[in-house]
C-alpha cells in the first residue's frame, strides 16, 4: 500500500489486508499533530468490530529507559506467576500463547520511536518469529529503534503516510471547533497560515475563542489572527529539534523567507527538511510546510538573528528574477533601513493581488504609498488600483471606495488612467450597484485619454459591465494594449473575447460564445495580473453555453465540480449555477439549499455582480415551493441597483409571479410579462426565454411568446427554440405539439417544465388528437414525477393520504385512462389497479374519474 493510502476508505482497506493475512507490520507516520495516532486507532476500531483481539499500548520518552515498560498491557495478560516475577518471564509465557492466536491478534503501539531497546526487540520477535501483526505510529523524521529498523530491512515493515485533509475537511473541522459557521475570509486566512493541518487549525480556532478575538459578522464568525498557543509552539519546537545540526541554518532561512529557490540551499538540507515534513520541494523551489510553522520557528529567534537571517535570505534571492523570488525579496526588505524602491513595492502588490494574496497586497500597496509620500515621488497608481481591488475582496468596502476614487484622481498617464477607470467602472457598476457613477467615471476618463490603445482598452473593459446593464455597444470590440510587456499583449487579445463570450451566452448565441472561449483561453494565464479570473470565467461561460444548447445535465455537473471548495473566491457564482440548474431539473428542495448558500457566499466575493441574481433565484425557488415569507424577504433585499441588471430583474419578476400563482391571482404572470417586455432588445435573450418559461408553465404563454417570436434569429442554442415551441403549442392548444415539447424539455434536462408540459397536455382532453398525445403524456408525468423533489404529491397536501403507488395510479386515472391502460403504463396487474383505485376513491372522498381529475390537477399545481 502506498504512502498516504489509509485516509478515508484507506483505513478500511488496511483493515481488510490485516484480516486477509496480507503483511506483518505497518508504521503509520505523520508530522506532529497530523493524526497518525487517530488513524491507527480507527484501524484498530475496525479490527475490533471484526472480531480481532487488539492490544493497545503507548511508548513514551519518559519510559524509554525502562525495559519492557511499553509492553506492560501485553504482559498484564498473564495474571499468573509470582508478584515479584520478572516481566520478561511473564512476556515469554504471553508470547507462547500468542503464537496460537497470531492470526486474530494485533498489537497497536503508539509512539514506536520511544520504545526501549528490549521492547523493540520483543516486537521484532513477535512479528518475525510468531507472525503477530503489529501496527505502529511515529512522527516523520523520528529515528526508530534498531530492532524495528531491521523489520524494515527484512521487508516485514510497511510505511504508511497520514494523508493531509482536504480543504473542505479542514473547513468542517474548524467549524466543529467553533460550533458555528465561520466567515469565508477567516477560513481563507487560517488555511493560508496553517494549511490543512488538523491539530494546528483546531488549536488556532480554540485560541481565538479563548482570547476573545472571535466576533460575529454577517458572513459568520470572524476568528481574527490568533497568536500560536503554547501547545502549538511546543509541537513545532519538538518537530524542528528532529533536524540535524547541519540543517538548522537552512531551516531558519526557509522559516524567515517562507519560500526560496531550491538552488540557494544545500541539496542535502532540502532532502532532510523534506523528509522531516518541514519543507515541500519542487524541482525549482522549496517552501516551509506552512507559514505557521515558519512563524513559530522564527519567534524563537532573537530579534537580531531574525533580521540577520532575513537579510541573508534576501541576499540569496538577489540573482533570481522570477515573480515568487522578487515578491519574497521585497517582503524581506520591507523593514530595512533602505526599503525597496517604490516601483518594486507597487509591482509586488500587483503580483500578490493576481496570486490571490490580498492581505499581503494591501500591506505592500499601503507601504508603497507611504514611501512615495516620504520620498516625494509620484503616486504609484497601480498600487492604489490593486490595493482597492484587494480591499474589496477582503470585505473592506468603505476603504475600497476611497482607494478606487483615489486611483482615478491620481492617474498621471493614459495607461494608468485607463486601468484605473476600468477597475473603478466595474467596481461602481457591479459591486456597489451604482451604474450612473460608473458611466460618469469612465466617460470622464475617455474624454481625458489621448492614447488610442488606452482608449480601446477602456472601451472594451467597460463592455463587460455594460452588458450586464443591457447596454451592449454597437461598435466592434477591438481591445487595447496597456504597456509593452507580454501581459499587455495578452489583455489586448483576451479582453474582447471575455466580453464577446459573456454577451453571446446571455443572448443564447452559443456558437459565437464557444468560438470566443476557444480563442481567449490561451491568453488567460499571461493576462493574470490584469484580469485575474479569466480562466474560470471562460469555464463559467462554457457551462452557460451547455445550458443554452439544451444540455442541462452537463452544465449542472460542471457547476457542481467547481462549487466543491468552500474557500474558492468564485464559489458563489458556481453554487448559484448549481441552484438554478437544480431548480430547472426539478430538484427544488436541493436548489433552495444551494440558493441560500450562494446568497451567503456572494455577500463575500461576487465576481460577476450575481449577488442580486442569487437573491432573486432564492426568492423564485421559495415562492414556487410555497414559502411566501422567505420569498418576500429576499425580494425586499434587492436594491434598485441590483434590479438595474437585466438578469436580476428577470429573476425577481419570476419570484413575484410564482407568489401570485400560489396565491391564486387571476393574472399571475403579469410580473414576468412586464420584465420580459422590458428586457426585449437588451441582449439577454436566453435569460429572457428562461423567464418566459415560468409564465408558460403557469399556463400564460401569449404575451411572452409574442416577445419570443420577435427575438433576432441569432440563437444557435436549442433552449430558446425549445421554450418557444412549448409556448406556441400551449397557446394553440395542440396536444401533439405540446407533448413533443415535453419530450424535448425532458431530453434537455428541464424536467420541471417537462412535467408541467405533459400535465398541460392531459388537460386538453377535448382535442381530436388528445388520445394519442395523452398516452405519451401519461408516461412523462409518471416517469418525471417520480424524480421531482418535492414530488407532486408532496406539494399537494394529500401525501399523507396516499401511498406512492396509489398516487401514481391516481395521476394516470385522472387523465381518464382505462384501467388496462393504467396497468400497462405502470407495469401492474389489472386487479392491482382496481384495488388501488378503490383505495384512492375512499381516501380522497371522490366518486369517479371526473372528481379525481379535479383533485389531482389541484394537487399537481399546488
Amino acid at each position: 500500500m502506498s504512502a498516504g493510502a489509509p485516509g478515508g476508505d484507506g483505513a478500511a482497506l488496511l483493515a481488510d489486508d490485516i484480516v486477509a493475512g496480507r503483511g506483518r507490520a505497518w508504521l503509520v507516520e505523520g508530522v506532529p499533530g497530523a493524526g497518525a495516532t487517530r488513524l491507527a486507532g480507527r484501524i484498530a476500531d475496525l479490527l475490533d468490530g471484526r472480531g480481532f483481539d487488539v492490544v493497545r499500548t503507548s511508548a513514551m520518552p519518559e519510559l524509554s529507559g525502562i525495559p519492557l515498560a511499553a509492553l506492560l498491557p501485553l504482559v498484564s495478560r498473564d495474571p499468573g506467576g509470582d508478584v515479584d516475577e520478572q516481566p520478561a518471564h511473564r512476556l515469554q509465557r504471553v508470547t507462547t500463547r500468542l503464537a496460537g492466536t497470531a492470526k486474530t491478534t494485533v498489537l497497536l503501539i503508539d509512539g514506536a520511536a520511544w520504545l526501549d531497546e528490549v521492547s523493540a526487540a520483543a516486537v521484532h520477535q513477535l512479528v518475525r518469529s510468531y507472525g503477530v501483526r503489529v501496527l505502529l505510529t511515529a512522527r516523520i523524521g523520528q529515528p526508530l529503534p534498531a530492532a524495528l529498523r531491521r523489520l524494515g530491512d527484512e521487508g516485514l515493515l510497511e510505511r504508511l503516510g497520514v494523508p493531509a485533509p482536504t480543504e473542505d475537511e479542514a473547513v468542517a473541522l474548524i467549524e466543529r471547533v467553533v460550533g458555528r459557521r465561520v466567515a469565508a475570509p477567516s477560513l481563507v486566512a487560517l488555511l493560508d497560515r496553517a494549511g490543512t493541518h488538523p491539530l494546528f487549525l483546531a488549536l488556532l480556532a480554540e485560541q481565538s475563542l479563548r482570547s476573545g478575538l472571535a466576533r460575529p459578522t454577517p458572513l459568520g464568525v470572524d476568528l481574527g489572527r490568533p497568536a500560536p498557543p503554547n501547545r502549538l509552539r511546543e509541537l513545532v519546537a519538538d518537530w524542528a529539534d528532529l533536524v540535524a545540526d547541519a540543517h538548522r541554518e537552512p531551516l531558519a532561512l526557509l522559516s524567515v523567507a517562507t519560500d526560496l529557490p531550491r538552488d540557494v540551499l544545500p541539496e542535502e538540507s532540502v532532502a532532510a527538511l523534506t523528509e522531516a515534513g518541514l519543507a515541500i520541494g519542487t524541482p525549482d523551489r522549496v517552501r516551509i510546510v506552512t507559514p505557521l510553522v515558519g512563524e513559530a520557528i522564527t519567534e524563537r529567534m532573537p530579534i537580531d538573528r531574525r533580521r540577520a537571517r532575513a537579510a541573508r535570505a534576501a541576499e540569496l534571492l538577489a540573482g533570481h528574477d522570477d515573480a515568487e523570488s522578487r515578491v519574497t525579496r521585497v517582503v524581506l526588505t520591507l523593514d530595512d533601513e533602505t526599503p525597496p524602491p517604490t516601483a518594486e513595492l507597487a509591482w509586488a502588490a500587483r503580483t500578490c493581488t493576481a496570486m490571490g494574496h490580498h492581505a499581503l497586497a494591501v500591506s505592500l500597496g499601503s507601504r508603497a504609498l507611504q514611501l512615495a509620500a516620504e520620498r516625494e515621488e509620484p503616486v504609484p497608481v497601480d498600487a492604489v488600483i490593486l490595493r482597492g481591488e484587494s480591499l474589496w475582496l477582503l470585505g473592506r468596502h468603505d476603504d475600497a471606495d476611497v482607494a478606487m476614487q483615489s486611483a482615478v484622481e491620481v492617474a498621471d498617464d493614459d495607461a494608468s488612467l485607463a486601468l484605473a477607470a476600468s477597475r473603478a467602472g466595474s467596481y461602481w457598476s457591479l459591486r456597489r450597484q451604482d451604474p450612473p457613477r460608473a458611466y460618469r467615471v469612465t466617460g470622464d476618463a475617455l474624454e481625458r485619454l489621448d492614447d488610442r490603445e488606452a482608449k480601446a482598452f477602456l472601451s472594451t473593459s467597460m463592455t463587460k459591465w455594460r452588458i450586464m446593464l443591457g447596454d451592449l455597444p454597437s461598435d466592434p470590440l477591438a481591445g487595447g494594449r496597456l504597456g509593452a510587456d507580454s501581459a499587455g499583449a495578452a489583455v489586448a487579445s483576451l479582453d474582447p473575447m471575455l466580453s464577446t463570450a459573456l454577451a453571446a451566452c446571455l443572448a443564447g448565441d452559443t456558437a459565437t460564445a464557444r468560438a470566443a472561449i476557444a480563442t481567449g483561453r490561451p491568453y488567460a494565464q499571461a493576462a493574470l495580473a490584469v484580469i485575474r479570473h479569466a480562466e474560470e470565467l471562460f469555464d463559467y461561460a462554457e457551462a452557460f453555453a451547455d445550458c443554452a444548447d439544451g444540455d442541462l445535465a452537463t452544465a449542472r455537473d460542471s457547476f457542481r465540480a467547481h462549487a466543491g471548495h468552500r474557500v474558492s473566491e468564485a464559489i458563489g457564482i458556481w453554487t448559484l449555477g448549481v441552484a438554478w440548474t437544480s431548480f430547472m431539473q426539478g430538484d427544488a428542495d436541493g436548489a433552495l439549499v444551494h440558493a441560500r448558500e450562494a446568497t451567503h457566499e456572494l455577500a463575500w466575493r461576487d465576481l460577476l455582480a450575481f449577488e442580486g441574481l442569487a437573491i432573486g433565484t432564492r426568492a423564485t425557488i421559495a415562492a414556487w415551493l410555497g414559502r411566501p415569507d422567505e420569498a418576500q424577504e429576499c425580494l425586499a433585499r434587492l436594491t434598485p441597483g441590483m434590479r438595474a441588471l437585466v438578469i436580476t430583474d428577470l429573476e425577481a419578476a419570476q419570484a413575484e409571479s410564482w407568489l401570485a400563482f400560489r396565491a391564486g391571482e387571476p393574472s399571475p404572470a403579469a410580473a414576468v410579462e412586464r420584465a420580459v417586455e422590458a428586457a426585449e432588445g437588451r441582449h439577454h435573450d436566453w435569460w429572457l426565454a428562461l423567464s418566459a418559461l415560468s409564465a408558460i408553465r403557469m399556463g400564460q404563454p401569449s404575451a411572452v411568446c409574442a416577445v419570443l417570436r420577435r427575438l433576432p434569429a441569432r440563437h444557435t442554442g436549442a433552449t430558446v427554440r425549445l421554450i418557444l415551441a412549448y409556448g406556441d403549442a400551449l397557446e394553440q392548444g395542440d396536444p401533439s405539439a405540446l407533448v413533443a415539447a415535453a419530450q424535448g424539455l425532458e431530453t434537455a434536462g428541464f424536467l420541471a417544465a417537462a412535467y408541467d408540459a405533459a400535465r398541460q397536455t392531459l388537460a386538453l382532453g377535448a382535442h381530436p388528437d388528445a388520445a394519442s398525445a395523452a398516452r405519451l403524456a401519461r408516461v412523462i408525468v409518471t416517469r418525471v414525477g417520480a424524480v421531482l423533489s418535492p414530488a407532486p404529491a408532496a406539494r399537494s397536501g394529500i401525501a399523507d393520504l396516499l401511498t406512492a403507488r396509489e398516487w401514481a395510479v391516481a395521476s394516470v386515472a385522472a387523465t381518464r385512462a382505462r384501467n388496462r391502460e393504467i396497468a400497462e403504463s405502470l407495469g401492474l396487474s389489472h386487479r392491482t389497479v382496481e384495488n388501488h383505485l378503490a383505495a384512492v376513491y375512499r381516501k380522497l372522498g371522490v366518486s369517479g374519474r371526473d372528481e379525481l381529475r379535479e383533485v389531482v390537477a389541484a394537487a399537481a399545481t399546488a
